[in-house]
């Protein structure tokens, strides 16, 4: 007597198939979703480091005495890192009135009127009235 078994095909199903395609449809879409918020992230952490590195320029002109700190508020186009950026800048007298308080602001926003509004980086600073 022959000893029959059951013929046993090695493989996936149709329905094995079609739930791994659906875990791996979604892992993917969850990694896309990661990646593209990392791409955001570092493109707005990039921003933000210009626009603060303009605003400390500024302020270490302004210590440094190549840029005069007359007591008033300006609005200055700038160029820097192969773009435009607006800088705001605010001198007024400090509480100490051997002290004058400069705060800078920088927008990287084309149109004036949303640069006043959104900026990018702040900067608050004292420096030594001059006589």
């Amino acid at each position: 007597m022959r000893n029959l078994k059951p013929r046993t095909d090695q493989g996936f199903t149709l329905l094995e198939v079609m739930v791994a395609l659906a875990i791996f449809a979604t892992l993917s879409i969850a990694l896309f979703s990661a990646v593209q918020h990392i791409a955001l992230n570092s493109a707005n952490l990039a921003e933000r480091t210009q626009a603060l590195w303009i605003a400390d320029n500024r302020m270490n002109e302004l210590r440094a005495g190549m840029r005069e700190a007359d007591l008033r508020r300006t609005e200055e186009r700038i160029e820097f890192g192969g773009r435009s950026w607006w800088l705001f800048s605010e001198i007024e007298s400090a509480p100490d009135p051997r002290l004058l308080k400069i705060q800078l602001r920088v927008s990287a926003e084309s149109n004036l009127q949303r640069a006043r509004q959104y900026s990018r980086a702040q900067l608050l600073g004292y420096l030594e009235a001059r006589p």
